[in-house]
């Protein structure tokens, strides 16, 4: 018996806002522990030290069961530092098994990556970012630390490695070449990131704007590249050096280019980047914090000229 068309339909269900925006990636943070103490850190909006907390395999699985029915294609795994929970490979292994997941990735510092790289491996994790500030300067996150895991990444066999790279004036804004460099003598990406302003006092002592450095980089670029996630622009260098540059503040591209949900470690929506007085508690039903949460975003620039007004 042949099975007509319509019976053989799947049909999607999707996530979109009201600025027609589709949820096509989570980020998820799954713990607020942090073996560093990295003085530019915006925890993850959580500005203010709280409790520990970290999200059950429970709640891992409502997760699960949400990026499922609505073909959700990507998420990133944060903290704290997320090596440090301790179900961080079960956790992957469940997100992978994921059918309508295409990419698992989890964003450390490193610290821990040489004992644990080669099961998230086997878990079936795709690609990492590590957070690498400097290549010198002790204040800020430096390769003697993580020397050992960046190997074994590559040891692996991990293809995508990310470098995160805040960029910090009179920390480390005089090391960019080096940085890029090393990205290009080990086959990773750069990103080089703006700061997140969560002090005014700090955030003019140390902001750079990044327009310049921009500048300087696209004009040695032979290709650039326009990602659909936040309209980022990755920039390919003749030499084999890759560099995307992350602005996430004062942004409207990157606003309305923003694709992603953030679940955070005391397991609430947070519907944007910008914002920690929105959030939505999800508890034991999803699928109301889900509706509640899609009213909610809103694209920042959008929020500030309503205030503003």
């Amino acid at each position: 018996m042949q099975l007509s068309l319509y019976n053989r339909r799947v049909i999607e269900i999707r996530l979109k806002d009201d600025y027609s925006r589709e949820i096509t990636r989570l980020r998820v943070s799954i713990t607020s522990k942090c073996n560093m103490n990295c003085f530019y850190c915006h925890h993850e909006g959580y500005l203010s030290q709280s409790p520990h907390q970290e999200l059950s395999l429970k709640q891992i699985d409502q997760i699960c069961s949400m990026i499922n029915k609505y073909h959700i294609g990507s998420v990133k795994i944060t903290g704290g530092e997320p090596l440090l929970h301790p179900d961080i490979v079960e956790i992957v292994k469940k997100l992978s098994s994921i059918g309508t997941l295409k990419d698992v990735s989890l964003v450390t510092n490193g610290l821990l990556l040489e004992s644990k790289v080669k099961d998230l491996k086997l878990a079936g994790l795709d690609r990492i970012n590590i957070g690498l500030d400097s290549l010198c300067n002790s204040s800020v996150k430096i390769i003697d630390r993580i020397e050992k895991g960046i190997k074994s990444v590559r040891d692996v066999g991990f293809d995508l490695i990310k470098l995160n790279m805040v960029l910090l004036r009179t920390i480390n804004d005089n090391e960019i070449n080096e940085m890029m460099e090393f990205a290009k003598e080990n086959s990773f990406i750069l990103q080089i990131i703006e700061l997140i302003n969560t002090n005014d006092e700090f955030y003019q002592k140390y902001h750079i704007d990044l327009d310049e450095t921009e500048r300087k980089i696209a004009k040695k670029a032979i290709k650039t590249i326009s990602r659909k996630f936040q309209d980022r622009k990755q920039y390919h260098l003749a030499d084999g050096t890759i560099i995307e540059i992350v602005r996430p503040m004062h942004n409207p591209q990157f606003c309305m280019n923003c694709h992603t949900l953030r679940v955070t470690h005391d397991f609430k929506f947070q519907p944007c980047l910008n914002r920690m007085d929105n959030l939505v508690p999800i508890k034991d039903d999803i699928e109301n914090a889900l509706i509640e949460v899609m009213k909610r975003r809103m694209p920042f620039n959008v929020h500030e000229k309503c205030i503003n007004d």
